[in-house]
């Protein structure tokens, strides 16, 4: 089982740490960066820094060797908020960046047709 863990670790470390510290800075694929904000970045980077803590909190609870009721009481009470608040912060990145980009005036009834976006 603690290879299991080690494993689990090494993967979050490998990926999500990384990719959150390097989104968190501002990079981003060429794919991303022309359909996203700086801003919408740098949140998702800071939400796959919460992921990379809510999906270490276990492995380490078990690797530290804490009676079954206290990892219980630890997992329950920062593993689902974590990966939760990680949701709602991608969810709430994605309407305000689609709000930033509806910057154009409207036309009215001058009968030219808005340019849709996106």
């Amino acid at each position: 089982m603690a290879v299991f863990l080690w494993c689990w670790i090494g993967l979050f470390t490998a990926v999500l740490l990384p990719l959150g510290i390097a989104m968190l800075r501002g990079w981003a694929p060429k794919r991303a960066r022309t359909r996203w904000s700086p801003a919408r970045i740098r949140v998702q980077g800071v939400s796959a820094l919460v992921l990379y803590g809510g999906g270490l909190v276990p492995a380490v609870a078990d690797l530290a060797g804490m009676p079954r009721e206290a990892a219980d009481i630890l997992l329950s009470a920062t593993a689902p908020h974590l990966l939760f608040l990680s949701l709602g912060l991608q969810g709430g990145a994605a309407p305000s960046d689609w709000f930033g980009r509806r910057t154009e005036p409207w036309t009215g009834l001058s009968g030219a047709q808005p340019r849709q976006l996106g």
